[in-house]
């Protein structure tokens, strides 16, 4: 219990997968230090020479003060102190032993240990630095000498006991450390293994909840689909019993609008993505259900249609939708007076790069401030406060007929 607190010094869930990992390490080996310089005080039962007292005392506060800094959630600060503090304790004993005591042989470890810091979520400048701190404290035990730390009451027969001393210190340090943090490696993976689980249930209630919201949301485009079809029916029923043909034509403009909204329901309910709706395939059964709503003086029209494939928020299709109504209703109504031509109406949609432009062009009489606005202002004014609504920028044009044209963002 005591040992598991230990490790877990400074770790807490807002850390990430590696974060956590490299705290526990480091407060593994800093821990797995003071346990090798309480096995190291035996050797006062089986040598002559002094104890280095200074050497012990140094890395053992270096061992407290880096699970402080962990506990205090110095991690970084940690990590450095504890890769510095071992290497500069092996240099040390190097200088005041022999080459012969094998106190080198503690390198291996800490080379082991500086890999399992690695942190991914780092760095790799960090690492290679770790590195080069290891590799320059092992060059510099065996090319510099210091020989004021010498241990001169060492004699020959206690070079041959801390040979055999540490090797086997080294070698029970290292399968200590490795059985240890092995244990440690799987127990992270347990977690890691844990929380996926519960990362799976949670996408799979999401994913849940979202189909049952996609229903709901197909349901009830269906329904106000249905209730548009509805509205539109009574207005059918209002144009055959209207008293007048200005009025008829009114029901007829009404109708035709609900119709343009009820399209993009119906579109929207048709398929899987409730939320966008292809504008070429949505643009083109309007122009072909306006159309056979205003004959032309029994003659046939002719479309050309130049649409690119675009998807578009549903937010932003029936205002469109309600634009293109109201210019191709004006085209309908005004533009082919003249029986001399064969008329056609063009409709082009067209990305450029981040905006859609939109136009309606007509081969008829155009426009002409001379002609009565009279039928035609509500249709305009609409346009225009539709564009508002999209931030679309609106022209009208002559262009060998009527020309309305927008352009909006994408």
């Amino acid at each position: 219990m005591i040992f598991g607190n230990i490790i877990e010094l400074g770790v807490n869930p807002e850390m990430d997968f590696y974060s956590k990992r490299e705290a526990r390490v480091v407060n593994l080996f800093a821990l797995i230090v003071l346990l090798g310089l309480l096995i190291g005080v035996s050797t006062v039962f089986f040598i002559s020479g002094d104890y280095v007292l200074s050497t012990v005392l140094f890395t053992t506060i270096a061992s407290l003060s880096i699970l402080f800094l962990n506990y205090k959630s110095y991690h970084n600060l940690a990590t450095y102190l504890f890769v510095i503090s071992i290497n500069l304790t092996i240099f040390i004993l190097n200088k005041q032993y022999i080459d012969a005591v094998g106190n080198y042989l503690y390198y291996f470890p800490v080379i082991f240990c500086v890999a399992l810091i690695h942190n991914p979520s780092k760095s790799n400048v960090r690492t290679v630095v770790f590195f080069l701190i290891v590799l320059f404290s092992f060059v510099s035990s065996r090319l510099v000498d210091i020989p004021g730390l010498k241990n001169a009451t060492i004699t020959d027969e206690d070079n041959a006991a801390l040979l055999t001393y540490n090797s086997f210190l080294a070698f029970f340090v290292t399968v200590i450390l490795v059985y240890l943090v092995v244990k440690l490696i799987n127990r992270q993976n347990n977690e890691a293994l844990s929380l996926l689980k519960k990362e799976q249930e949670a996408q799979l209630m999401i994913t849940q909840s979202l189909k049952e919201k996609e229903t709901l949301l197909a349901e009830i485009q269906h329904r106000v689909k249905n209730n548009l079809a509805i509205i539109t029916g009574l207005l059918n029923l209002q144009t055959e019993k209207a008293p007048c043909e200005e009025s008829k034509q009114l029901m007829i403009d009404s109708r035709n609008r609900v119709m343009s909204i009820s399209m993009v329901h119906e579109r929207l309910y048709k398929k899987e993505n409730l939320s966008k709706i292809n504008l070429k395939l949505y643009l083109s059964e309007l122009v072909q259900e306006l159309v056979k709503s205003f004959p032309v003086n029994s003659r046939p029209i002719e479309i050309i249609e130049e649409l690119e494939k675009i998807e578009l928020e549903v937010t932003k299709a029936v205002p469109i939708g309600l634009i293109v109504n109201e210019a191709l209703t004006n085209s309908l109504k005004h533009a082919f007076v003249s029986e001399n031509k064969n008329p056609i109406i063009k409709i082009r949609m067209q990305l450029i790069y981040d905006r859609i432009q939109i136009c309606l062009m007509d081969n008829g009489v155009g426009f002409s401030d001379t002609i009565t606005r009279k039928d035609t202002a509500l249709g305009l004014s609409l346009i225009e406060s539709l564009s508002d609504q999209i931030d679309a920028k609106v022209s009208f044009k002559n262009e060998e007929g009527a020309c309305v044209s927008f352009v909006f963002p994408a």
